[in-house]
């Protein structure tokens, strides 16, 4: 992604000047999160990269489970800062995105203590899983839906949602998720939500305060044409961009 360079009154170097921020979002989930959030990267203002767990259709389901734990997010995070540097001074971020689901706290707490050395680091997690994040796009209220586990949740999506999830439907959606999670939630001040809580929201916030009221509205608006060249294409992650031209 190229350099925009502002009109600065004093020479700068074009590689030090940028006027987009890098979402870099771990992800346990390999479909369902990197799907929804891939969609921000190339918007105006907006570099997203995706850090996500690297499994093989041939493994067993137990390893492909040990690949997105906690503890794998951790250590693929750590790599990609390694090799990647994150700017506080130009909004740079990194989310973690993980559901409570069956993980060992212990693995939890590892990760939570790594994001808290920095302010613009973020840990936002689900309860149990990141269905409770989709599943505010359209409701309100979880409590009559009687989920208690992962499994629960995502059958809970399946009955609302008529032909199943698609998450270009739902990013239209984005503003009222943020609005109904945070409703929901109640210990905004802490990293772990309760039963039928979630804190992506969180990132939801920060990316949509990140393109403002104006952008997000035409990104949103441009979904369904984006939706029609994701269906022309034989592989479903690649779109053209030209679609969202940015201003």
């Amino acid at each position: 992604m190229g350099f925009k360079v502002r009109g600065y009154t004093r020479e700068v170097p074009q590689e030090k000047v940028r006027d987009y921020s890098l979402f870099a979002i771990a992800t346990e989930g390999t479909e369902r999160e990197p799907d929804y959030f891939r969609l921000f990267d190339g918007i105006d203002r907006i570099k997203v990269d995706i850090i996500e767990p690297e499994t093989s259709d041939d493994e067993e389901a137990s390893e492909k489970r040990k690949a997105s734990s906690p503890s794998k997010v951790l250590e693929k995070v750590k790599a990609y800062i390694a090799e990647n540097q994150l700017s506080a001074e130009d909004g740079d971020s990194l989310w973690c995105v993980i559901d409570v689901d069956r993980w060992p706290q212990k693995q939890i707490e590892e990760l939570h203590a790594f994001c808290a050395q920095k302010e613009n680091w973020h840990l936002v997690i689900s309860n149990p899983s990141i269905e409770i994040w989709l599943l505010y796009h359209k409701r309100t209220d979880l409590s009559d839906l009687g989920i208690q586990t992962a499994n629960d949740a995502k059958q809970a999506l399946d009955k609302i949602e008529k032909g199943g999830y698609y998450y270009i439907k739902y990013l239209q959606l984005m503003l009222d998720a943020i609005e109904n999670a945070r409703n929901a939630d109640s210990n905004p001040n802490g990293y772990m939500p309760e039963l039928l809580q979630t804190k992506v929201y969180q990132l939801g916030r920060a990316l949509y305060d990140r393109m403002g009221k104006v952008r997000f509205e035409k990104f949103a608006a441009s979904l369904p044409s984006i939706e029609k060249e994701i269906l022309k294409q034989k592989n479903g992650s690649i779109y053209n961009r030209d679609v969202y031209k940015k201003k």
